[in-house]
């Protein structure tokens, strides 16, 4: 049983005393052989789909979508083949720009960063005086008519949320299609999308999909995908909303990439596939 203890996908399940299966949310990492004692698990007869371009059209046509899928692989040094993005510029806003099919692959750095929301996804706060921040923070989030009524407020729904293991010096930010083996997959979807999605989540584990509203979107939809490999639904904020460009029936769902094959799989095999 301790491949099923330590499947970072949570893929692997017990389905009677003396049965356990390995689902299609399994990712091929391999984690479990290492700690299996008996050798009695090892690599199956078909490999995982992990072509972006093939995902994210299978996306895009079992679920109906009508907006592009955004990936984000976090980097320590800055690759030749993909621009920096120089700035200033805001996070939601590069999303947005994908999700409308209007932008190529683009690294963003917190010094690129228009807003502390760069500390919000693993890349570090941008570095300012200590008045140019209490100043920005009083015009912009603290106060009547704006985000929070005290700092002491904003400082406590941070937190709600898990803190990142390290700092990236980078994010590289584009279509799914343009980006191998991405950490994460987000894309704005409706209700109804999204109830589709957590059927085929939890089609074959019983995982379930946690929401969260509240705080920036960077922060609802990026730190615990990215530190507990779960995926996530997010509402958004008024700022991240408006940069994203969401309508008004639309939310958020972030996924581990590692998570994104078994998804699609799964699509085809519940309710709403008939």
């Amino acid at each position: 049983g301790s491949c099923i203890g330590n499947c970072p996908n949570r893929a692997i399940v017990r389905r009677s005393e003396t049965e356990v299966a390995v689902t299609d949310m399994c990712c091929d990492c391999g984690m479990c052989v290492g700690y299996c004692p008996v050798s009695a698990i090892g690599g199956g007869p078909e490999k995982v789909v992990r072509d972006t371009k093939v995902l994210s059209a299978a996306l895009e046509e079992k679920l109906h979508l009508s907006k592009k899928c955004a990936a984000m692989k976090f980097v320590d040094s800055m690759p030749d083949e993909v621009p920096v993005e120089k700035g200033p510029h805001f996070w939601c806003a590069m999303c947005g720009d994908v999700f409308d099919g209007q932008a190529e692959s683009l690294v963003f750095t917190a010094a690129a960063s228009t807003c502390g929301g760069c500390a919000n996804i693993g890349l570090g706060a941008v570095k300012v005086g200590r008045e140019e921040f209490i100043g920005a923070i009083e015009t912009n989030t603290v106060g009547p008519n704006k985000l929070f009524a005290t700092k002491y407020a904003m400082t406590k729904n941070r937190d709600a949320f898990p803190q990142f293991p390290k700092i990236a010096k980078g994010m590289i930010i584009g279509p799914l299609t343009q980006i191998e083996r991405p950490d994460l997959v987000m894309f704005p979807v409706t209700p109804e999308h999204l109830c589709k999605i957590a059927t085929a989540f939890s089609f074959e584990t019983g995982e379930v999909i946690t929401g969260y509203a509240g705080k920036s979107t960077c922060l609802m939809t990026i730190s615990r995908p990215l530190t507990e490999n779960r995926p996530v639904f997010c509402a958004g904020d008024h700022g991240g909303r408006m940069f994203m460009r969401l309508d008004p029936s639309e939310m958020l769902v972030c996924f581990p990439f590692s998570l994104i094959p078994g998804l699609v799989k799964n699509l085809d095999k519940t309710v709403y596939a008939e």
